[in-house]
């Protein structure tokens, strides 16, 4: 004797009844970090006023304005921009500038080569330029940093 298959919309019932379960412990899971203090600080998808987790007290806001300026064989200047670069302002920031910023002459290398790829004039120096805006209570103060200059390692003889 053969068991009979189950009928189309039994199996259709059963899984809609498993779905809905998995919803239900999913949304049940989200109440973890509520119940306990010391994952409530770490956890997704609740964490304690996450918007106020990096806030600092009273006192002046400073903010850098950053800009890199290549200089060509030929002794022109010209800005160096993610378009420039072909690539997006938040890859061009985090691979090149900051680097630089930080005194990585890697990152320069690695910028000045991805530049002249294709330049018949090719940059020969990198000049990372910055001031600081701090905010008071005063107004805003502008102070000009000092340059980092990068200058393009001699290319080895073939």
């Amino acid at each position: 004797m053969r068991a009979q298959p189950r009928p189309r919309k039994l199996r259709m019932r059963q899984s809609k009844v498993w779905i809905s379960i998995f919803i239900i412990l999913l949304i049940a899971l989200h109440s973890v970090p509520v119940l306990s203090a010391s994952l409530r600080k770490r956890m997704w998808p609740i964490l304690d006023w996450a918007m106020y987790k990096d806030s600092r007290g009273p006192g002046p806001i400073d903010a850098k304005k950053k800009r890199v300026i290549g200089v060509t064989a030929n002794g022109s200047k010209e800005e160096v921009t993610p378009y420039l670069l072909g690539s997006s302002s938040f890859a061009m920031q985090n691979l090149y500038v900051v680097p630089m910023f930080r005194k990585d002459s890697a990152a320069a290398q690695r910028l000045l080569q991805r530049l002249n790829l294709r330049r018949e004039d090719p940059f020969v120096e990198l000049h990372v330029e910055s001031e600081t805006y701090t905010v008071t209570d005063s107004g805003i103060v502008k102070q000009e940093n000092p340059v980092l200059i990068y200058r393009a390692s001699p290319s080895p003889s073939r």
